[in-house]
């Protein structure tokens, strides 16, 4: 699972199926330390550029002594707010023909968010809990 991480976010509780972080804003390479150490198996990063010119020299030097590669890569927009099973609800009583409003009324989800869950029903971030997971 790809999780997105805060500079104010706490690396001590991240899930145990945790294997790529995705770095949102600079983190200090004491909190980088203790994540690598709890989470053995956390291969690689991804993170903007700016993001990484904004490291510091010491979390830069963590990622190299803990071989962990680094992929560039930008991850626009909000995360979506609503529960993959909610989602996957939404889509299916829509291919079963339901009016919007009908599903509005099943589900509570507004009309306006069930027809833009079902227009772009290819998700690349979801919420889970506080946390943002990254799905492929």
């Amino acid at each position: 699972m790809k999780i997105a991480i805060h500079d104010r976010q706490d690396l001590q509780r991240l899930p145990k199926d945790t294997t790529e972080l995705h770095l949102v804003r600079p983190v200090s390479w004491k909190e980088l330390e203790t994540a690598f150490k709890k989470r053995k198996q956390i291969s690689h990063i991804s993170l903007s550029k700016s993001c990484f010119n904004r490291l510091s020299r010491n979390a830069k030097n963590v990622l190299k002594e803990h071989h962990i590669g680094i992929v560039f890569e930008t991850r626009r927009g909000r995360p979506i707010g609503i529960a993959l099973e909610r989602m996957l609800n939404v889509i299916e009583l829509r291919k079963d023909f339901q009016p919007f409003r009908d599903i509005e009324e099943n589900t509570g989800i507004p009309k306006s968010t069930a027809h833009y869950l079902v227009k772009y029903a290819v998700r690349e971030k979801i919420k889970k809990g506080k946390d943002t997971v990254y799905l492929k």
